[in-house]
């Protein structure tokens, strides 16, 4: 069975024959994109720019893979045409639909392809973000194109489509746009799935997705209410009391899809080699394996806490117990902490091989902390022994923050308004990223340069929604006990918890 839709009469001149799929799939043009059983290409035809859109069979086992992971499976071109279509109805920019057309009833050898008009003067947000010229806007012209992003967004939902791979990257721009009155295009809706009311769950995963997008460009707690306003049409009250979370979980998703390809970069037990681009050198052999940055590690370094002697003698030690070592050293100028996590005993090594070592807790909580603001001391490298068990000994490195302890630097000047909305915030972005401290108390927080910087993450972890919030209220309790001195503190702290 053959499916056809001809938006021009002029475009049918791009075929001479009656096989369009074997034409359309063999078609000369400029290929953008090509994965598996799809291709994107840029065709001109009479002076004008189009892009051909091919999908070729999947067969049965893709469908049955997308199945099984409860995922609906791309069979064509067809979902791109519904969506666009609905969507220009409804006065959604978009690429105009040209030429649509199909072939075959089985989904698993069906074949169809689709023609849209090429956008022209156009860049797509993310370039526009990359090139920094949203730092030639007035704020009053940030504020118009965030109300745009999200009206475009509030109307895609309304009328019944979740786009699936809603970035930046799909938004553009019309290159010379009047930022009074902005005009923007929605673009690649391969994977849009379309219904008269959009279940919650594929909102947060658009919204969530959108966000993630942004975060790299600091995007801000502000401009991300802002958004949501206008996406629901609410008031910051409405907003945090109906649509709380909803904004969690998006959040939540947000930040996951932001770490993700981090976290595997920053894998010390992974075997996989560091793209060329990456900031990190990473070594994993029989007797141990370390990951940390390029341009802070050396050989001689590595040398030094390796050996416990020397470190112990080239170092000031801070504490040094059983299971634990901190040593201050001076290495070629750089003030550095070294923290060696030992194995106490036989019934300590069992108890360990389930978890992670203690140093890289603290390296990956580092990393997702400062994903969210939180200033830490900054991560040099880790290391980690190793035996037929596994992590054995394992080691940290970070670079000295200038401060003083939190529970000192209250002592000598007290600004209680100012050091308790610090707090508060900290505890509010942990929540952001699922993350509890798991040693909050006022000695694990320094006072640097007049902001907080967290300490001592070596118990932090990553939590469910179900345990997060139990989690984060003894944390909680912990920080109001050790500030139990700073009344002005704890009463303001209160107030906000």
């Amino acid at each position: 069975m053959h499916k056809s839709d001809f938006k021009e009469l002029e475009i049918k001149e791009l075929f001479s024959s009656d096989d369009l799929v074997y034409e359309a799939k063999n078609i000369e043009g400029e290929v953008f994109r090509e994965y598996e059983n799809r291709v994107t290409k840029r065709i001109k035809h009479n002076d004008q720019n189009y892009f051909l859109k091919f999908h070729g069979p999947v067969g049965w086992k893709e469908i049955v893979k997308n199945l099984i992971l409860l995922k609906p499976p791309i069979l064509g071109a067809k979902q791109e045409y519904l969506a666009l279509s609905r969507m220009h109805k409804l006065g959604i920019n978009g690429p105009k639909v040209k030429y649509y057309h199909s072939k075959g009833l089985n989904p698993s050898s069906q074949s169809s392809f689709l023609i849209t008009k090429e956008l022209k003067d156009t860049i797509s947000l993310e370039d526009f973000f990359l090139e920094g010229k949203q730092k030639n806007l007035s704020f009053g012209q940030k504020n118009n194109l965030l109300n745009s992003i999200a009206n475009i967004t509030r109307k895609l939902h309304q009328c019944g489509i979740n786009h699936r791979d809603l970035y930046l990257c799909h938004y553009h721009l019309d290159s010379n746009t009047d930022f009074n009155q902005i005009d923007l295009s929605l673009i690649d809706l391969h994977r849009a799935q379309i219904r008269n009311k959009v279940p919650e769950r594929w909102l947060v995963k658009d919204i969530g997705g959108l966000y993630h997008s942004a975060i790299q460009f600091g995007l801000t707690e502000r401009d991300c209410y802002r958004f949501l306003m206008i996406y629901f049409k609410c008031s910051l009250r409405d907003l945090f009391s109906k649509h709380h979370n909803f904004l969690e979980k998006a959040r939540s998703r947000a930040f996951s899809m932001y770490m993700k390809p981090l976290m595997a970069e920053i894998d010390i037990s992974s075997k996989e080699p560091l793209p060329n681009q990456s900031l990190y050198k990473r070594v994993n052999n029989e007797d141990f394996r370390w990951i940390g940055f390029k341009n802070k590690v050396s050989e001689d370094l590595l040398k030094l806490i390796q050996d416990e002697e020397s470190l112990l003698s080239q170092g000031v030690v801070i504490k040094n117990e059983e299971g634990h070592l901190v040593v201050k050293i001076n290495f070629f100028g750089r003030n550095l902490f070294v923290k060696k996590y030992r194995i106490k005993n036989f019934f300590h090594l069992i108890r360990k091989l389930f978890n992670k070592t203690r140093a890289r807790n603290s390296w990956e909580a580092l990393h997702w902390f400062n994903s969210v603001g939180v200033r830490t001391m900054q991560p040099v490298l880790i290391y980690e022994e190793l035996g037929l068990s596994g992590a054995l000994n394992s080691i940290l490195v970070t670079e000295e923050i200038e401060g003083k302890r939190l529970d000192r630097a209250i002592q000598e000047k007290e600004e209680s308004i100012k050091t308790a909305s610090s707090i508060y915030n900290f505890f509010k972005r942990m929540k952001w990223i699922g993350f509890h401290h798991g040693d909050a108390k006022s000695s694990n927080f320094y006072i640097s340069k007049d902001r907080l910087v967290v300490f001592d993450l070596d118990s932090s972890k990553r939590h469910s929604q179900g345990s997060l919030t139990k989690k984060i209220e003894k944390d909680k309790e912990r920080i109001l006990r050790s500030l139990e001195d700073s009344a002005d503190i704890t009463e303001a702290l209160k107030l906000r918890f």
